[in-house]
């Protein structure tokens, strides 16, 4: 690895923990010549910085980006809902529409979706979701520091609270999860591999069409060279690896 490729990687990995600040707005790359808009929705406690490499990677691939600026600390789900639901449907009524979420943001996504019409709606790739919740959430809800900082939409993510419909058969939807846990100590907490915050296990979701783990952990997953080639594959052709049967994909 050339020392420039280390400087981009280090720095890639800083923007994902950049915190989330009032004054953020979507970051927005249309091109005339693109017909396809991917709507990218960061996690709990992250920026449109941590989703800021893989929307750059798609731009460059022909696709126009939505990178969105939300508030994942101090606003109930309910509010995160119907502003992030309003605004994909805003982009809807401009042409195909695809979705990549981080973590919360796929849960937001499933929570959106059976109200969007289904006239340009693309594919779905969700990154590290919690789609069964996570059992860190449930560990920070016991102690009082911790909850705070969690906000009103964190307190909803623990294990086996998720609500949250299944993923709708009209939105062909692929799962990436991680399975590196950087901190010792939450690997007691959560039974077999996870990425240290969620379990490989707990990212399924019913009605996704394919799932795939990798060597990766759950705050920069969003900026592995897999994970961005993997997206892109995705949305161009509906198979995370193009030249792999789908039916082979569900259990890497």
């Amino acid at each position: 690895m050339s020392p420039t490729t280390k400087l981009r990687k280090k720095l890639s990995r800083l923007n994902a923990v950049r915190p989330p600040m009032p004054w953020h707005k979507p970051r927005i790359k249309f091109s005339a010549e693109n017909t396809e808009t991917v709507i990218l929705i960061h996690g709990l406690w992250r920026s449109i910085w941590a989703m800021e490499p893989l929307a750059k990677h798609l731009h460059s691939q022909g696709y126009n980006t939505v990178n969105l600026a939300y508030s994942s600390i101090n606003k109930p789900m309910d509010y995160v809902i119907d502003s992030i639901g309003k605004e994909v449907a805003s982009y809807l009524e401009k042409g195909t529409v695809h979705l990549v979420t981080h973590s919360l943001g796929g849960i937001i996504a499933r929570e959106i979706l059976p109200t969007l019409p289904r006239e340009n709606l693309g594919r779905m790739v969700m990154l590290a979701p919690p789609n069964q919740g996570s059992e860190i959430i449930n560990w920070l809800e016991e102690k009082s520091a911790p909850r705070f900082t969690l906000g009103p939409v964190g307190l909803k993510l623990g294990a086996d609270q998720i609500t949250a419909p299944k993923v709708p058969d009209h939105i062909d939807t692929a799962v990436i999860m991680g399975n590196k846990c950087l901190i010792p100590f939450f690997k007691k907490l959560i039974p077999g591999a996870s990425d240290g915050i969620v379990s490989v296990e707990r990212g399924k979701v019913e009605g996704m069409n394919q799932f795939h783990t990798l060597k990766a952990d759950h705050t920069f997953i969003v900026s592995e060279p897999d994970v961005l080639n993997m997206t892109l594959s995705f949305l161009q052709t509906g198979n995370l690896h193009p030249d792999t049967p789908a039916t082979e994909q569900n259990h890497h």
